[in-house]
């Protein structure tokens, strides 16, 4: 089927367009917030270029920036019959919740841990490296445990930049060594190997207070910075969030019984 999957973040904007099998990815920077018109015109011109001529069948948007949510949604609306799909999470996912409060779990976390398991099967750990870093656990039976949320490395490097009289900003990139010879390495020794470890620390607690071995998934723009300092990858996916959001749709979908190809 035709469906567009939209993951709005807090860096950027995700537009998925499955066809098929095949996924072609829109990215729209998150700020500044446009009028409905502009994230319309952007992804009718999107579409135009990647030769994509025929309207999606339906439409599933995650949010994790409300002031966005309804602008998004209203410029989805002339693309599709259907009336676009808010991801929350009282809808059918597969995932059983057992944390308090699942009304304010982040729906792309969500997403994310709907996609992994339906692309790898439980237990699984999601490990997201976007602007923040998220440690999600599903267990046996698609129960998700819970999980931990850092600073990303974006907001590591901003804020020891932003809150030091000396410390000077630094892009983000993969540190030479552990040891850092000059400022700028010591300060991406920190914030790549001091995330690596925090989060390998995360799961082994985990493995032990759940006893339950994981499966360690990858997604996030950051992922290319951490994924060499990890001791354990078994799965990178950059298009998680879409392909969980388009699981999700498909679980609500008559047509399509549920049924869901990777």
């Amino acid at each position: 089927m035709k469906l567009v999957a939209i993951d709005i973040g807090n860096s950027s904007i995700n537009i998925g367009f499955f066809t098929g099998e095949s996924l072609v990815i829109q990215k729209i920077k998150t700020i500044p917030l446009l009028p409905f018109s502009g994230y319309a015109g952007m992804i009718k011109g999107f579409m135009k270029k990647e030769n994509i001529d025929k309207m999606p069948e339906g439409i599933i948007i995650s949010s994790v920036v409300p002031s966005h949510t309804e602008a998004v949604k209203k410029a989805c609306s002339a693309l599709s019959k259907k009336e676009p799909v808010v991801l929350t999470h009282k809808m059918k996912t597969g995932i059983d919740f057992q944390v308090e409060e699942p009304e304010k779990l982040g729906t792309d976390r969500i997403a994310a841990a709907a996609g992994a398991c339906a692309l790898f099967g439980a237990p699984v750990a999601v490990i997201d490296f976007g602007t923040a870093t998220t440690l999600n656990f599903i267990g046996s039976g698609n129960k998700y445990k819970g999980g931990a949320i850092m600073p990303g490395l974006g907001l590591m490097r901003k804020s020891l930049f932003s809150d030091t009289a000396q410390l000077p900003d630094v892009t983000v990139s993969k540190p030479m060594s552990p040891l850092g010879k000059d400022t700028e390495e010591c300060i991406r020794s920190g914030i790549v190997y001091g995330t690596a470890g925090a989060v390998e620390r995360i799961i082994s607690e985990t493995e032990k207070l759940e006893a339950e071995s994981f499966k360690i998934v990858v997604t996030g723009g950051n992922a290319e910075f951490i994924v060499p300092f990890l001791r354990k990858v078994d799965h990178i996916e950059p298009a998680l969030v879409l392909k969980g959001l388009r699981f999700i749709y498909s679980l609500s979908d008559s047509r399509h019984g549920g049924v869901y190809n990777a």
